[in-house]
């Protein structure tokens, strides 16, 4: 499906704030699900991207967790929208669109690394970032914007440095290094510091691959003791101030290989945003989990919409009890 085809596509749908990414080869929007997977029934402005490719193309949202191709979305939303009436959509038409897609034999397919910060990816875990990449990602210790706004965000001097959070200049983006259980770098996670910059998450890529796999915190967690599991990497952050053993997924509702790639550890301590995200993220958990493990789910306090807000005061009033606190 082409770009033009895309757009209209997710226009049929009545999908929000639709617009092309810099980066050629998708576009984003709010999620055309909000009415019904998403908290007050609406999105944020970039949490879902269609892929601009051939055939019955494919999108995901980051937050609510959906992931398909076009034909799965018309499906689910046509049931949903069945059952709770909340937008108006010529179903027909749309169909036409993915059969004149799955038609298009002449549609040439953008060579992209993908938008992985919006995609659940099914690419295999391995691919090596080497050091010398991370290099060219300044020190947080030696960009002053850096400095300022992870103080603005409550991330002490010695947890940033413990992070080694990084700096990308060029698009003005605070960077968490990904490293595996052995400390081999396997990715680079960018948080932009201004709103407007699209989008506002990045997964970087190496060579045009990256490894959705991993988690943040794999080359410091200590398994045999409760792991404490958040969802990005501020709220990470924000708990090692009071208890080091914490990671994330890097997503609100992580998929079955990821969190089945933590499952040596057998107590988990869930602290995810309060909301519908949240909510996929704890449900997938249980399912991926077994009888051998002891799950625990704990919520933001009153207040808070998750962890990077809260005090640590508050985090130690709230892990009392679950993990063992010094």
């Amino acid at each position: 499906m082409n770009l033009e085809a895309t757009v209209k596509f997710l226009k049929g749908l009545q999908a929000q704030n639709i617009q092309p990414t810099k980066r050629s080869g998708w576009v984003i929007s709010r999620c055309p699900l909000e009415h019904w997977r998403h908290d007050d029934g609406k999105s944020g402005a970039e949490v879902f991207g269609m892929r601009v490719e051939p055939g019955n193309a494919r999108g995901n949202c980051f937050s609510c967790g959906w992931h398909g191709s076009m034909s799965d979305l018309l499906l689910t939303m046509r049931h949903l929208n069945k059952a709770q009436p909340a937008v108006i959509v010529e179903w027909s038409k749309l169909l036409e669109i993915i059969e004149q897609a799955e038609a298009d034999e002449d549609f040439i397919d953008f060579d992209t690394p993908g938008i992985e910060e919006m995609l659940v990816s099914s690419k295999p875990a391995g691919h090596v970032f080497p050091d010398w990449w991370l290099t060219s990602f300044v020190r947080w210790q030696d960009a002053g914007l850096a400095k300022s706004y992870l103080q603005s965000r409550g991330v002490p001097p010695s947890i940033a440095t413990e992070m080694d959070i990084r700096f990308d200049s060029s698009e003005k983006r605070v960077c968490f290094p990904i490293r595996d259980f052995k400390g081999t770098l396997l990715g680079l996670h960018g948080r932009a510091l201004h709103k407007e910059t699209e989008p506002r998450y990045r997964m970087y890529t190496h060579a045009g691959k990256n490894n959705p796999d991993i988690w943040l915190g794999e080359h410091w967690v200590d398994r045999s003791k409760p792991i404490v599991v958040v969802e990005g990497p501020f709220d990470v952050a924000a708990v090692k101030r009071v208890y080091p053993n914490v990671v994330s997924p890097l997503f609100a509702s992580p998929g079955f290989p990821k969190i089945r790639r933590m499952q040596d550890a057998l107590d988990w301590v869930t602290l995810l945003d309060r909301g519908k995200g949240g909510d996929v993220g704890r449900s997938r958990i249980e399912a991926a989990l077994t009888k051998d493990h002891m799950v625990t789910h704990l919520f933001p306090p009153e207040g808070r919409k998750d962890p990077g807000e809260s005090t640590p005061e508050e985090l130690l009033e709230l892990l009392k009890g679950h993990v063992p606190l010094s």
